[in-house]
């Protein structure tokens, strides 16, 4: 099963490919997609789709991961900017017939640290150790990684009748 995590953003859009075999998650492929800040909204939201494109026509995954959209009440316009790129990603889960789940930011670090409160260190060091990587990868690429890992075993939960995915 390959799982295609995304951890969205209009600046820097982390992803990260794994392949699930048997007990162990083999690393495909991640980073992120980086936008031009002097650009138009439009420009950026088009350049994270078509990068997008290319990345799901070259994985190949049977689900996106995604995190969940979390309110900006401090920064109203960031969270508006959030949901277009959350926008573009389910629709692109939607036109390539994929499966979607979307995962909170708790779940994550509970998945893969044990507390849901843990920081982006941790959570990076957890996702370097659990897919045996030499080199950490970025923030943006080991939150992705760590959607994708989260999303499995949500995903693990729902075969045995434990948990809802949304599709």
């Amino acid at each position: 099963m390959v799982i295609f995590g995304i951890d969205p953003g209009l600046a820097n859009t982390g992803f990260g490919a794994i392949h699930w075999n048997s007990d162990r998650p083999v690393l495909i492929k991640c980073g992120h997609i980086k936008t031009t800040p002097k650009l138009h909204v439009s420009e950026r939201l088009l350049q994270i789709n078509k990068d997008m494109v290319t990345l799901i026509d070259t994985i190949k995954p049977e689900i996106i991961a995604v995190e969940n959209v979390f309110s900006l009440v401090r920064y109203p316009v960031a969270g508006i900017l959030l949901g277009c790129v959350i926008g573009i990603i389910y629709l692109l889960a939607s036109e390539c017939k994929l499966k979607l789940i979307e995962v909170g930011p708790k779940e994550v670090k509970n998945s893969l640290v044990g507390y849901g409160s843990a920081n982006k260190r941790q959570v990076r060091e957890a996702v370097q150790k659990l897919l045996n990587m030499s080199q950490a990868p970025s923030f943006h690429a080991s939150d992705a990684l760590a959607i994708a890992i989260t999303a499995y075993y949500r995903y693990r939960h729902k075969s045995r009748g434990l948990c809802d995915i949304v599709s």
